[in-house]
């Protein structure tokens, strides 16, 4: 399983579908928020934006969302073939609702460290390397291969 996921101008666009902290809100695409909204901006027409804990069942995705540590949002997603997380908190991992993901996407290296102390396996996509880095060189795997492309 590889997950494509794009460093762009606007945020991190993950299997063209989620387009996670967005600098501006994109239409005909999930954009996921870091911290939470002001208020729940829920399907608005061709705008989808998700910035409120809440479970989102969308045609083609489920979306689970927790918040923790200074109003950061952190997301459970399935759609089609794929189970992944977007995680900036690393206390979310201790909930037994994210056991299920084949893939752990975070921003920073504490994500990381709870991983590992958790013995947390699967895929990982640390976030704050894409740009210190090559892109192969991003992510770190344990049983299956993550493709990352920077654009």
């Amino acid at each position: 399983m590889a997950i494509d996921i794009k460093k762009t101008e606007n945020g991190i666009l993950i299997e063209n579908k989620f387009l996670f902290n967005p600098t501006e809100i994109e239409v005909w695409i999930i954009n996921l928020m870091a911290t939470i909204g002001e208020e729940m901006a829920y399907d608005r027409g061709n705008l989808l934006s998700i910035d409120f804990p809440w479970e989102y069942d969308i045609s083609w995705a489920f979306i689970r969302v927790f918040i923790w540590n200074w109003n950061k949002l952190n997301f459970l997603i399935s759609y089609e073939w794929a189970t992944f997380a977007i995680i900036q908190s690393p206390e979310v991992l201790e909930l037994d609702e994210v056991c299920d993901m084949n893939t752990w996407i975070f921003p920073d290296e504490s994500v990381s460290k709870k991983l590992d102390q958790l013995e947390m396996e699967w895929n990982r996509i640390n976030l704050s390397k894409l740009d210190e880095m090559p892109f192969e060189d991003a992510t770190e795997w344990n049983q299956e291969e993550i493709e990352i492309k920077i654009e």
